[in-house]
């Protein structure tokens, strides 16, 4: 006897595998914002969770990996909340909406932290940007929805990397320099609007 997933829903082994990652994730972050990424080991991570460490390179090649399913998760719930815009409505103010509200919505009491932490760590810059590229893949096809019809697909890939790029430009200016989140987004994203390069030499 087989059993199957409701529609739409990842299969149980599948769901328990990213369950085990974000609390592997959850414990390093923990671990990572109270002593500092260097004094951390993978051993007191795994001791911590529960689990040992050769379970936790099973899922992550170094402690550096550790953080990247806690910024997915957060990556996540703005990609849920920009899949919620109404087609048609404006869509940089929608887009700061987003952003704003994920970065309000904490999953953990750590979250910011944790986002100070990446940001602000280069050990751990690769995580932070390969969560931000798998970001700006998952964005198409619901950016597309908001975008003219028929829009080439490199413009539309080249439309979700810049939008994630000035997300991730303006969580960055607002974590180096403080003050409301929105004036940091809005200014990145208009900035995309209005285009690259400007005043640049077309041929």
């Amino acid at each position: 006897m087989t059993t199957s997933s409701a529609p739409g829903r990842p299969p149980l082994g599948q769901r328990r595998r990213q369950a085990t990652l974000l609390e592997l994730s959850d414990t390093a972050a923990e671990l990572f914002v109270g002593q500092g990424v260097a004094a951390t080991t993978v051993q007191q991570i795994a001791d911590r969770a529960g689990v040992s460490a050769r379970t936790f390179h099973r899922y992550f090649p170094s402690k550096a990996d550790a953080l990247a399913p806690a910024v997915r998760e957060g990556l996540m719930r703005y990609l849920a909340r920009v899949e919620a815009l109404p087609i048609g409505s404006p869509l940089i103010p929608g887009l700061c909406d987003a952003l704003e509200q994920s970065l309000a919505e904490r999953r953990t009491l750590l979250d910011i932290d944790v986002v100070r932490l990446v940001v602000g760590t280069p050990e751990l810059t690769p995580a932070w940007l390969r969560a931000h590229e798998d970001c700006a893949v998952a964005l198409v096809p619901i950016l597309a929805r908001h975008l003219a019809p028929g829009t080439d697909p490199v413009e539309l890939r080249y439309a979700a990397a810049g939008v994630v790029t000035a997300n991730r430009l303006g969580v960055e200016a607002w974590i180096a320099e403080g003050g409301p989140v929105r004036a940091f987004l809005e200014r990145c994203l208009h900035l995309l609007a209005r285009g690259v390069l400007p005043g640049a030499a077309t041929t």
